[in-house]
């Protein structure tokens, strides 16, 4: 898996978590006891430790930039790659623009191969992404796929369905979207909670399957023929409805 330099992550991180508090607060809060024990971890090639206390700290400020750009930072010195992915992918989405974070996480996101496509809708002044409420969920991916032994192909304007569950906080909950030209999808501002995701409402659907989307989360889901009906369907119709 690709990295970046050991010592120019550290060093940045160093200057982030440094920058915050130019004296010593009074009275330090969990939260920010656990950035401080975490950016020491990750300084001291604790990667285990400062991955936990990062999620900790998250758990009461799941805005913060720098606690999602540390959490990257040591997911990828463990080859946590998915969770590398979401948080780097977080920064760029979300941490100020031409700042130092954004661009690092950009360039190891580029390395990588997983910078999000539809990162490049933010660049079309007309049509701003949706700002996501405090304590919304996002899901984001790309849909390919290719039937008959055939090379997966983008699923070019894509309709796609997230239906919430029944007796769940999400019964309410419908969003639909289409795919871009490339595939690609980004549900931007979900209430948390399970989901049915489909590309069907009637008839026989390419993906039936069930995502469980937590408070604050940045979830990366790619379509593909590996979550396809064809080998895993999460909501079943039974016999009779399906003749």
């Amino acid at each position: 898996m690709s990295r970046l330099n050991t010592c120019a992550l550290l060093v940045l991180l160093a200057l982030v978590v440094g920058c915050q508090s130019p004296s010593p607060p009074p009275r330090p809060t969990a939260a920010k006891d656990h950035v401080m024990l975490a950016a020491q971890a990750l300084a001291d090639g604790r990667y285990d430790d400062a991955v936990l206390l990062y999620r900790q700290a998250l758990g009461e400020a799941p805005g913060e930039m720098q606690l999602h750009y540390g959490l990257a930072v040591a997911s990828s010195y463990l080859d946590l790659r998915d969770d590398a992915i979401r948080e780097f992918r977080w920064v760029v989405q979300y941490g100020p623009p031409n700042t130092a974070q954004v661009e690092v996480s950009r360039r190891w996101l580029s390395r990588a191969g997983a910078l999000p496509l539809v990162a490049h809708a933010a660049a079309v002044p007309d049509r701003p992404e949706k700002e996501r409420t405090a304590g919304n969920a996002s899901l984001e991916g790309r849909a390919l796929f290719g039937e008959n032994g055939q090379s997966p192909q983008p699923m070019r304007r894509e309709q796609l369905f997230l239906v919430g569950q029944p007796n769940s906080p999400t019964q309410l909950e419908r969003y639909n979207l289409r795919t871009d030209e490339k595939g690609a999808f980004k549900f931007p501002d979900v209430v948390p909670g399970p989901y049915k995701l489909t590309n069907r409402v009637a008839g026989k659907p390419t993906w039936r399957m069930r995502v469980e989307l937590k408070a604050s989360e940045v979830k990366v889901l790619d379509l593909n023929l590996a979550n396809s009906t064809v080998q895993q369907d999460d909501f079943p119709e039974p016999a009779s409805e399906a003749n």
